[in-house]
């Protein structure tokens, strides 16, 4: 027998009180530079070969530049063959631009999404995990998920976007420097003077740029919980008439939202605005600096070429190294937002390589299912548990303490608000934003990881309110392929056979969004089928009886101890009292 061993406190009895799982987390120094390089080796030869395109579409104009300066001069010397040909070499090389624009852009924005999708395959695995090392902390409300895995992850990648962009203009501009050095020294060294001018007024924004955008993502995020909730409780909002005062409520988060996002990107454009005019400043010291030559006739037509050439492109790497600092600070923000949701809340986890066959070439084969081992329950005991919640004087459950041996039916009873709920999330691992203290011991053995260790085939959990997904009956059940005979014997525990056998396509019937085309005892009886169908050592049901009439609750309790299967559950009522081996009562 192996079972994890010494767990005292739960490892994710982190206080949490915010709704934001990152809001509570200490600051932090991002290297944020290390990160985004991670992120940009996930898919390393698209990054590589469309960062080669694009920094080909950047530096080629500093070759069409000095090509058309040489053809000028050809033409001034009335030479119409070398002319012909440097003409043709500029023709080559503005195509060879276009070509490189146009497949770097095929690759790298395919690139692009695989970073986005690196940071939000490993922040679903965390969330989806139950319990072990990868496990992380969940969000708020499934809404409020929207800006963690779509703006914040679309913030990280467009940083590495701007630093290609930057290294870019940075080639480009050290080619033309040697080239308008070697026809004008004075005018190349100015260009050094923009870049000084942005570097140092981002650096002095550096603390707004980024507290202006943790509390736009902040402000989007409420506005995207509230939306998800109303959306999930439609019916009871309608049925409550509570259509008014949520619209009221929805109307604060929006004006708040606006005045945060008007706030941040007026900082954005007001970077961007400067570091453009800096660029226009440094342009005309240019011009400056190089008007002496340029009245005086020094200059020869191929030089004057050569500098109207690049006038247009000299602008660029003020304008990028502003934005790419602006987003260095914005995708600081992101990463600390992002470990809020992984294991351990180390956003290194946030990085981590994975795999990821999500491209056209990419064999797509669905992964086993990696199940712990099963470990047969003898005996389960709960010793002293005791869960307090932030800011509360008296614990919200306990101390408790029972044991149950197994093929026993345990109810778990007790006045509204009394810790039926929370006591059974605790046990199994799930008090995510309290503290817990106690021992749970599986066969006379302490279980460190609960969470990970409380899962089919060894344990399953049905929650009050059952969450379904809009597929088939049979995806519904599984979660996934599964044997058809454990499939056939979930439904019959459940009580569900004849009804499925009803249904136009059987077990590949689509139930709609969250079940909505079955009634509230057959979703109930659904999800039940669902705890079942990996015949698990332990069945933890929390008021199952909720949404269920007598006769079919009696018939359930039946079929559960014709298997002889242990089964721990909320209820208050007599059938389910009345078959209990054991009861009990907790106080509110």
């Amino acid at each position: 027998m192996s079972v994890d061993l010494v767990e005292t406190p739960s490892p994710h009895s982190e206080v949490n009180a915010a709704a934001d799982p990152a809001a509570d987390l200490p600051p932090r120094t991002l290297n944020v530079w290390q990160l985004s390089w991670r992120i940009a080796q996930h898919r390393p030869k698209e990054f590589w070969l469309g960062s080669a395109l694009f920094m080909m579409f950047f530096v080629l104009p500093a070759l069409s530049g000095y090509l058309l300066s040489q053809g000028y001069e050809s033409l001034a010397a009335r030479d119409r063959v070398e002319t012909y040909w440097w003409a043709a070499a500029v023709g080559a090389s503005e195509f060879a631009r276009m070509m490189s624009v146009h497949y770097g852009a095929l690759i790298w924005t395919r690139a692009w999404l695989h970073m986005q999708s690196l940071l939000r395959a490993n922040m679903l695995a965390a969330q989806m995990a139950s319990g072990g090392p990868e496990a992380g902390q969940p969000v708020g409300s499934a809404g409020g998920a929207i800006t963690h895995f779509r703006d914040d992850t679309e913030d990280a990648a467009n940083f590495v976007d701007i630093m290609l962009d930057c290294t870019g203009a940075l080639m480009f501009t050290v080619a033309a420097g040697f080239v308008l050095g070697a026809a004008d020294l004075g005018a190349a060294a100015v260009l050094v003077i923009p870049l000084v001018a942005v570097a140092a007024a981002t650096r002095t924004l550096d603390r707004r740029i980024k507290e202006y955008r943790a509390a736009d993502r902040q402000a989007s995020g409420e506005v995207s919980g509230l939306l998800g909730d109303v959306m999930a409780a439609a019916t009871t909002v309608k049925v409550n008439d509570a259509a008014d005062s949520l619209i009221a409520r929805l109307g604060v988060l929006v004006e708040r939202r606006r005045a945060t996002a008007v706030r941040d990107r007026v900082l954005d454009e007001s970077v961007q605005a400067f570091s453009q005019g800096a660029a226009d400043v440094g342009l005309g010291l240019v011009l400056l600096v190089s008007a002496g030559a340029l009245a005086s006739g020094a200059f020869d037509v191929g030089r004057l070429a050569l500098f109207v050439a690049y006038l247009g492109w000299l602008s660029f790497l003020p304008r990028m190294v502003g934005r790419l600092l602006a987003r260095r600070k914005q995708s600081a923000v992101a990463y600390d937002r992002m470990r809020g949701l992984v294991a351990d809340r180390e956003v290194e986890n946030a990085v981590r390589p994975r795999s990821l066959p999500i491209g056209p070439a990419d064999v797509r084969v669905r992964p086993d299912v990696l199940r712990r081992p099963r470990v047969p329950l003898d005996r389960l005991d709960v010793v002293d548990l005791t869960v307090w919640y932030p800011g509360s004087e008296r614990p919200a459950v306990g101390p408790s303490s029972f044991s149950v041996r197994r093929g026993e039916f345990v109810v778990v009873t007790g006045e509204v608000g009394s810790g039926k709920s929370t006591l059974l999330r605790a046990m199994l691992g799930l008090a995510w934003q309290a503290d817990v203290t106690g021992l749970v011991r599986w066969n006379g053995a302490e279980i460190d990881d609960r969470a990970a260790f409380f899962v089919p085939p060894n344990a399953a959990f049905l929650p009050q309110v059952p969450q379904l997904i809009s597929d088939s009956v049979a995806d519904n059940v599984g979660l996934g392929p599964v044997d058809p005979a454990q499939l056939t014997t979930a439904l019959e525990l459940a009580e569900l056979t004849a009804e499925v056998a009803e249904m136009r396509n059987g077990l590949d019937t689509l139930i709609g969004p969250r079940g909505l085309r079955l009634s509230g005892g057959q979703r109930q009886r659904l999800a039940t089928a669902r705890a079942l169908v990996h015949a698990p050592e332990l069945v933890v049901l929390d008021d199952l009886s909720s949404a269920l009439d007598v006769e079919t609750e009696l018939r359930l309790w039946g079929n559960l101890s014709a298997v002889n299967m242990t089964v721990i559950a909320v209820s208050h009522r007599a059938v389910a009292l009345e078959r209990a081996d054991q009861i009990i009562r907790l106080g509110a």
